[in-house]
């Protein structure tokens, strides 16, 4: 009965020494994201900064990042597409770049006739594919109410050659 008592204890032990390592590098995570971001401009008025962190690739040069602005607007069954413009920015000193989102919320859209109602759908605009890069975050600033969503792509292992 000893034994068990002090085998429960001593797991329960190693569990609450282990989660309490895990909210440590947690907050260092959280504290060198911060620091990350501390050359990066905070956002404007009406504005909202949106932050996409990477995971390390073995070689991220096989790797790009598309940026899909967007909002989830109420809209028909017609094809819409948001208006907008997605910039690059430099950030003055640091060789680093952002990127800045602006958009009036006007769609451009298919002209099909609908009869169904209107359903609440993601209304992407214009994408942008940038390099893979973990070392640093993306940093997208769009107006609040908007959405800043990623896909990854990855090359294949297939290189092909023009023939002449």
């Amino acid at each position: 009965m000893m034994k068990r008592t002090t085998l429960a204890a001593l797991t329960l032990f190693m569990m609450s020494l282990c989660l309490s390592f895990a909210s440590v590098a947690n907050a260092q995570s959280k504290q060198e994201r911060a620091k990350i971001l501390e050359p990066y401009p905070a956002a404007k008025e009406g504005m909202v900064r949106h932050v996409i962190y990477l995971s390390k690739k073995s070689d991220e040069s096989k790797f790009k990042i598309e940026i899909v602005p967007g909002k989830v607007m109420s809209v028909d069954c017609n094809v819409h597409t948001l208006m907008g413009k997605l910039e690059e920015k430099d950030l003055q000193g640091w060789g680093y770049t952002y990127y800045e989102f602006t958009s009036d919320g006007k769609t451009a859209s298919t002209m099909m006739a609908c009869n169904k109602p209107n359903e609440n759908r993601f209304v992407s605009s214009q994408s942008l594919i940038v390099r893979y890069n973990s070392k640093l975050p993306i940093v997208v600033y769009a107006p609040k109410g908007y959405e800043i969503k990623y896909r990854v792509w990855k090359a294949g292992k297939d290189q092909n050659s023009e023939i002449k």
